[in-house]
Protein backbone atom coordinates (compact mmCIF):
# COMPACT_ATOMS: atom_id res chain seq x y z
CA UNK A 1 0.00 0.00 0.00
CA UNK A 2 1.15 3.71 -1.49
CA UNK A 3 0.99 6.21 1.59
CA UNK A 4 1.05 9.55 -0.09
CA UNK A 5 1.33 12.66 2.02
CA UNK A 6 -1.27 15.35 2.41
CA UNK A 7 -0.92 17.32 -0.95
CA UNK A 8 0.34 13.98 -3.26
CA UNK A 9 -1.90 12.73 -5.60
CA UNK A 10 -1.27 10.18 -8.07
CA UNK A 11 -2.15 11.05 -12.11
CA UNK A 12 -2.40 8.96 -15.37
CA UNK A 13 0.79 9.36 -16.76
CA UNK A 14 0.09 7.78 -20.56
CA UNK A 15 -2.00 5.76 -22.51
CA UNK A 16 -0.47 2.13 -21.31
CA UNK A 17 -1.45 2.53 -17.89
CA UNK A 18 1.42 3.70 -15.64
CA UNK A 19 0.68 6.19 -13.22
CA UNK A 20 2.44 8.93 -11.60
CA UNK A 21 2.47 10.81 -7.84
CA UNK A 22 3.16 14.26 -8.01
CA UNK A 23 2.81 17.05 -5.21
CA UNK A 24 0.80 20.52 -5.65
CA UNK A 25 3.37 22.09 -3.87
CA UNK A 26 6.47 21.28 -6.00
CA UNK A 27 7.97 20.57 -8.83
CA UNK A 28 5.62 19.46 -11.69
CA UNK A 29 6.74 17.19 -14.89
CA UNK A 30 6.57 19.23 -18.33
CA UNK A 31 5.94 18.72 -21.86
CA UNK A 32 9.65 19.26 -21.67
CA UNK A 33 10.11 15.77 -20.13
CA UNK A 34 7.67 14.02 -22.50
CA UNK A 35 9.61 15.27 -25.53
CA UNK A 36 12.93 14.27 -24.60
CA UNK A 37 11.30 11.15 -23.26
CA UNK A 38 10.07 10.66 -27.27
CA UNK A 39 13.19 11.80 -29.02
CA UNK A 40 15.97 9.49 -27.28
CA UNK A 41 16.25 6.49 -29.02
CA UNK A 42 17.40 3.20 -27.02
CA UNK A 43 18.73 -0.73 -27.47
CA UNK A 44 17.77 -3.61 -25.83
CA UNK A 45 19.52 -4.26 -22.15
CA UNK A 46 21.14 -0.56 -22.34
CA UNK A 47 22.09 0.91 -18.05
CA UNK A 48 20.12 4.99 -18.43
CA UNK A 49 20.56 7.26 -16.27
CA UNK A 50 18.35 10.56 -15.60
CA UNK A 51 20.23 13.19 -13.95
CA UNK A 52 17.72 15.15 -11.85
CA UNK A 53 14.72 12.86 -12.42
CA UNK A 54 12.11 14.95 -10.29
CA UNK A 55 9.31 12.90 -10.01
CA UNK A 56 10.35 9.92 -11.68
CA UNK A 57 8.85 10.59 -14.85
CA UNK A 58 11.53 10.11 -17.62
CA UNK A 59 12.49 6.56 -16.36
CA UNK A 60 9.03 5.72 -15.98
CA UNK A 61 8.38 7.44 -19.77
CA UNK A 62 11.55 4.88 -20.88
CA UNK A 63 10.54 1.90 -19.31
CA UNK A 64 9.30 -0.60 -21.90
CA UNK A 65 10.72 1.09 -24.69
CA UNK A 66 13.41 -1.81 -25.07
CA UNK A 67 14.03 -4.90 -23.61
CA UNK A 68 15.98 -5.72 -20.62
CA UNK A 69 16.75 -2.02 -19.43
CA UNK A 70 18.17 -1.08 -16.10
CA UNK A 71 17.28 2.66 -15.09
CA UNK A 72 18.14 5.01 -12.66
CA UNK A 73 17.08 7.78 -11.70
CA UNK A 74 19.21 10.39 -9.27
CA UNK A 75 17.35 13.46 -7.59
CA UNK A 76 18.74 15.68 -5.09
CA UNK A 77 15.43 16.72 -3.42
CA UNK A 78 14.31 14.50 -0.82
CA UNK A 79 10.92 15.18 -1.18
CA UNK A 80 10.85 14.57 -4.96
CA UNK A 81 13.19 11.54 -5.00
CA UNK A 82 10.76 9.93 -2.04
CA UNK A 83 7.74 10.58 -4.74
CA UNK A 84 9.57 9.23 -7.55
CA UNK A 85 10.19 5.99 -5.55
CA UNK A 86 6.69 5.86 -4.65
CA UNK A 87 5.46 6.18 -8.26
CA UNK A 88 8.08 2.65 -8.91
CA UNK A 89 6.54 0.94 -6.61
CA UNK A 90 3.38 2.36 -7.28
CA UNK A 91 3.62 0.73 -11.32
CA UNK A 92 5.50 -2.55 -9.53
CA UNK A 93 8.96 -0.84 -11.59
CA UNK A 94 11.49 -1.68 -8.91
CA UNK A 95 12.93 -4.57 -10.90
CA UNK A 96 13.85 -2.16 -13.92
CA UNK A 97 13.89 1.55 -12.27
CA UNK A 98 16.23 2.69 -9.34
CA UNK A 99 15.69 6.09 -7.40
CA UNK A 100 18.04 7.90 -5.59
CA UNK A 101 18.78 11.11 -3.40
CA UNK A 102 21.88 11.91 -4.48
CA UNK A 103 24.05 14.72 -5.40
CA UNK A 104 25.03 14.16 -9.15
CA UNK A 105 28.52 15.93 -8.33
CA UNK A 106 29.46 13.20 -6.25
CA UNK A 107 28.48 9.93 -8.57
CA UNK A 108 31.87 9.61 -9.82
CA UNK A 109 32.13 7.80 -5.74
CA UNK A 110 29.27 5.70 -7.09
CA UNK A 111 29.65 4.51 -10.52
CA UNK A 112 33.14 3.26 -12.09
CA UNK A 113 33.58 5.34 -15.38
CA UNK A 114 31.51 3.86 -18.46
CA UNK A 115 29.30 2.41 -16.35
CA UNK A 116 25.90 3.38 -18.94
CA UNK A 117 25.31 3.10 -22.15
CA UNK A 118 22.62 6.41 -22.25
CA UNK A 119 22.87 9.27 -20.13
CA UNK A 120 19.53 11.66 -20.34
CA UNK A 121 19.00 15.15 -18.95
CA UNK A 122 16.72 17.85 -18.53
CA UNK A 123 19.05 20.24 -16.94
CA UNK A 124 18.14 23.81 -14.99
CA UNK A 125 18.83 26.55 -18.00
CA UNK A 126 18.46 30.12 -16.55
CA UNK A 127 21.65 31.28 -15.20
CA UNK A 128 21.72 32.63 -11.37
CA UNK A 129 21.22 36.66 -11.86
CA UNK A 130 18.92 35.95 -14.86
CA UNK A 131 15.28 35.88 -14.13
CA UNK A 132 12.60 35.99 -11.40
CA UNK A 133 13.52 33.09 -9.00
CA UNK A 134 10.16 30.65 -8.44
CA UNK A 135 9.65 31.26 -4.62
CA UNK A 136 9.20 27.64 -4.12
CA UNK A 137 12.68 26.23 -4.08
CA UNK A 138 11.35 22.96 -5.48
CA UNK A 139 10.78 24.55 -8.29
CA UNK A 140 13.83 27.10 -8.68
CA UNK A 141 16.40 24.05 -8.02
CA UNK A 142 14.75 22.36 -11.07
CA UNK A 143 14.82 25.66 -13.58
CA UNK A 144 17.81 27.71 -11.86
CA UNK A 145 21.43 27.07 -11.74
CA UNK A 146 21.10 26.91 -8.03
CA UNK A 147 22.54 23.17 -7.42
CA UNK A 148 24.36 22.60 -10.22
CA UNK A 149 25.07 24.27 -13.69
CA UNK A 150 25.08 22.60 -17.02
CA UNK A 151 28.85 22.05 -16.86
CA UNK A 152 28.63 19.70 -13.66
CA UNK A 153 26.69 17.93 -15.45
CA UNK A 154 28.52 17.59 -18.90
CA UNK A 155 31.35 16.45 -16.84
CA UNK A 156 30.04 13.67 -15.17
CA UNK A 157 28.02 12.53 -17.66
CA UNK A 158 31.81 12.42 -19.85
CA UNK A 159 32.22 9.69 -16.75
CA UNK A 160 29.43 7.94 -16.45
CA UNK A 161 29.62 7.10 -20.07
CA UNK A 162 31.60 4.29 -22.08
CA UNK A 163 33.04 5.21 -25.33
CA UNK A 164 30.28 6.03 -27.64
CA UNK A 165 28.20 6.20 -25.09
CA UNK A 166 24.94 8.41 -25.78
CA UNK A 167 23.91 11.68 -24.16
CA UNK A 168 19.93 12.90 -24.67
CA UNK A 169 18.84 16.43 -23.65
CA UNK A 170 16.08 19.24 -23.85
CA UNK A 171 17.80 23.11 -23.37
CA UNK A 172 16.58 26.64 -24.28
CA UNK A 173 17.75 26.73 -28.16
CA UNK A 174 19.07 30.24 -27.18
CA UNK A 175 21.73 28.65 -25.37
CA UNK A 176 22.74 26.13 -27.82
CA UNK A 177 25.89 27.49 -28.28
CA UNK A 178 26.85 26.80 -24.64
CA UNK A 179 25.73 23.53 -24.72
CA UNK A 180 27.44 22.35 -27.77
CA UNK A 181 30.93 23.52 -26.91
CA UNK A 182 30.49 23.09 -23.29
CA UNK A 183 29.82 18.86 -24.82
CA UNK A 184 32.58 18.97 -27.00
CA UNK A 185 34.76 20.41 -23.71
CA UNK A 186 34.11 16.81 -22.30
CA UNK A 187 34.63 14.46 -25.34
CA UNK A 188 31.15 14.71 -26.17
CA UNK A 189 30.56 15.58 -29.95
CA UNK A 190 26.61 16.98 -30.68
CA UNK A 191 25.51 14.12 -33.47
CA UNK A 192 21.53 15.10 -33.59
CA UNK A 193 19.56 18.30 -33.34
CA UNK A 194 15.24 18.98 -33.03
CA UNK A 195 14.17 22.54 -32.68
CA UNK A 196 10.80 22.78 -31.06
CA UNK A 197 8.70 26.00 -31.62
CA UNK A 198 5.09 26.59 -30.02
CA UNK A 199 3.39 27.29 -33.14
CA UNK A 200 4.53 27.77 -37.16
CA UNK A 201 5.40 31.99 -36.74
CA UNK A 202 7.31 31.64 -33.76
CA UNK A 203 11.53 31.00 -33.35
CA UNK A 204 12.01 27.81 -31.45
CA UNK A 205 12.67 28.17 -27.53
CA UNK A 206 13.84 24.59 -27.13
CA UNK A 207 16.05 22.28 -28.87
CA UNK A 208 16.68 18.27 -28.08
CA UNK A 209 20.07 17.23 -28.48
CA UNK A 210 21.72 14.33 -28.40
CA UNK A 211 25.43 13.61 -28.79
CA UNK A 212 27.80 10.57 -28.59
CA UNK A 213 31.07 10.36 -26.08
CA UNK A 214 34.00 10.06 -28.85
CA UNK A 215 31.63 10.62 -31.39
CA UNK A 216 32.76 11.91 -34.78
CA UNK A 217 32.20 15.27 -36.42
CA UNK A 218 28.73 14.64 -38.25
CA UNK A 219 25.19 16.49 -37.35
CA UNK A 220 21.82 15.54 -38.40
CA UNK A 221 19.14 17.90 -38.11
CA UNK A 222 15.71 16.54 -37.35
CA UNK A 223 12.57 18.67 -38.93
CA UNK A 224 11.32 21.07 -36.20
CA UNK A 225 8.22 20.17 -33.43
CA UNK A 226 5.39 22.63 -33.47
CA UNK A 227 3.27 22.37 -30.11
CA UNK A 228 0.49 24.23 -31.59
CA UNK A 229 -0.12 23.16 -34.98
CA UNK A 230 -2.10 26.32 -36.22
CA UNK A 231 -1.15 29.55 -37.71
CA UNK A 232 -2.33 33.31 -36.88
CA UNK A 233 -4.37 35.13 -39.34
Amino acid sequence: MIKLNAKERIEELNGNGLKIIQAIDHYRFSIDSILLANFIQLKNYEKVIDLGTGSGVIPLLLYGKKKGLSIFGIELQKELADMAKKSVELNHLQNCIIIMQEDLRKLKGIFRSGYFDVVVSNPPYISLGQGKVNPSDSRAIARHEIKCELEDIISISNHLLKNKGRIYLIYKSSKLNHLILTLKKYNIETKILQFIHSNFQEPANLVLVGGIKGGKEELKVEPPIFLHNHQKE
